[in-house]
Formats: structure tokens, sequence, C-alpha cells
């Protein structure tokens, strides 16, 4: 169990570093376990999703002791994004994911190219508005069940330009909250037959990855919100996020290649 000592500060990182950008822990934890610890992909994207749930479990109670975050946006979302999260995760096993994570991932790389040079050219706050997409909240809900990542990187601009969300910070609570239930829905409808006949196969090899690795993304999830708090502006948390996003997309599309 001693083996997996060095999951503790890369937990405590990953938690801190997901928390603060409001994009989901998976993206970076399924990379870890596909490429550093060889699991299968199946079990990877399980495991990449529930140790994503533990970090952000801890960031939700402090978002909500905060109050940190807009309850109507969140609700509004999740309206769409849970069943969707559901659907996703259910016929994930029946869809080449190798294939959807690549495209997904060259879509991650083109995308904060273009949020960063276009933050890059802002002047001034962009423009508020009081929608919340149903296209975002449906297509990021099933994202989310089919590869595990969507919803964060989909509604972090509309989170961002919605006019209750008053502060980056508040925003991106709102996010965290977002992200949290839809990926305990994907979670739940990954649970086919043959993904838990795998788990219990690895069992032992999940618990001795969940004890290092679950402590430091609840440490890691008490520090993201504080950070989040501490940018100034959107344009920085805007800037923030593509630099994060790129990282991701480079990380997704490795996590295409080992899946294959």
């Amino acid at each position: 169990m001693l083996h997996y000592w060095y999951l503790l500060p890369v937990g405590l990182a990953i938690g801190a570093l997901v928390m603060s950008a409001g994009v989901s822990g998976a993206t970076l934890w399924v990379p870890v376990y596909l490429l550093w610890l060889k699991l299968d992909a199946p079990v990877a994207f399980w495991l990449g999703l529930s140790t994503m749930l533990f970090g952000f479990g801890s960031g939700v109670i402090r978002n909500f002791r905060d109050g940190s975050f807009d309850g109507v946006i969140v609700r509004r979302y999740l309206l769409f994004a849970i069943p969707a999260a559901l659907i996703g995760g259910w016929v994930s096993s029946l869809v080449n994911q190798a294939l959807i994570v690549a495209l997904f991932g060259a879509f991650l790389i083109v995308y904060a190219i273009l949020i960063g040079g276009r933050t890059l050219g802002m002047r001034g706050d962009s423009a508020r508005h009081d929608r919340v997409p149903v296209w975002i909240a449906l297509g990021g809900g099933a994202l989310t069940g089919l590869i595990s990542i969507g919803i964060g990187i989909l509604a972090m601009p509309s989170v961002l330009r919605h006019r209750s969300s008053r502060s980056p910070g508040r925003a991106i609570g709102s996010l965290v909250m977002i992200i949290f239930f839809t990926s305990l829905a994907a979670t739940i409808g990954r649970m086919r037959p043959s993904l838990i006949s795998s788990l219990r196969r690895d069992s032992s090899q999940i618990v001795a990855i969940a004890v290092w690795a679950l402590p430091g993304v609840a440490v890691g999830g008490q520090i993201g919100p504080r950070l989040a708090q501490m940018l100034p502006s959107e344009r920085h948390t805007r800037l923030y996020f593509s630099a994060v996003l790129l990282v991701v997309g480079v990380l997704t599309l490795l996590r295409a290649s080992a899946a294959r």
C-alpha cells in the first residue's frame, strides 16, 4: 500500500488546481491512472470520476459554507446536465472512446487558444446575460458521461458572463457545484455489470490507490476555492482557465493514445 505514497502530493496539487480553475478533476486524474498506473481504460475513467468527486465534494462543502455560488444557475444547468450524464455514462461502453477522446482533446486545444486570444483582446468586461444555454448543459452532461469531462469546460465562459456571477470566485463556485453533481450522475451511469466485475477484480489495487489519492484531493479541494477568490478579475480567470485547458487538451490526447 505504501507503493502509492506519491499520489498524496499529486492529489493535493490536482485538487487545488482544478478547484481554482473550475475544471473537472477527472481531466487530470484519468491520464494519471491510464498513463502512469496503467489501469484498464474503463476502470481508469470510473476511478478518475470517483477521485474527482471526493475532491470536489470537499470544495462543494467549502463553497456552500462560504456562500460563493449562485443556486439559480446551478439548478438550471443540472436540470438538463444530470439526465444527459446518466445516459452518456450508460452508453459509454458502447462507444469507441479512444476516437471520441482524441477528437475532444483536439477541440480543447483549439478552444483554449481561442479563449486566450479573445481574452487578450478584451477591453473591459464582456457583455452579461441571464441565459443558461440548454445545448451546453445537455452536451456537457453527455460528454461527462461518455469521457468523464465536458460540463465544466463548456459551461465556464457562459457562467462567467452570467449576470448573477458578481465575482470570478462566485462564478467558479457555481461551476464546481455543476461539475460535482453532473459527474456524480456520470459515475452512477457508468455502473454497468462489466465495470462492476472489473472493479471487484482490481479492488485491492483500487483501495491502495484511494488511501493516498483521496486525502490529497480533499486537502486540495479546500485550497482551490481560496485560490479562485484571489483572482482579481474575469480577464485573469479566463486567461488562467485557457492555460489549464491547453494542458488538459494535451493530456486528453495522450489519454486517447493510451486507450487505443
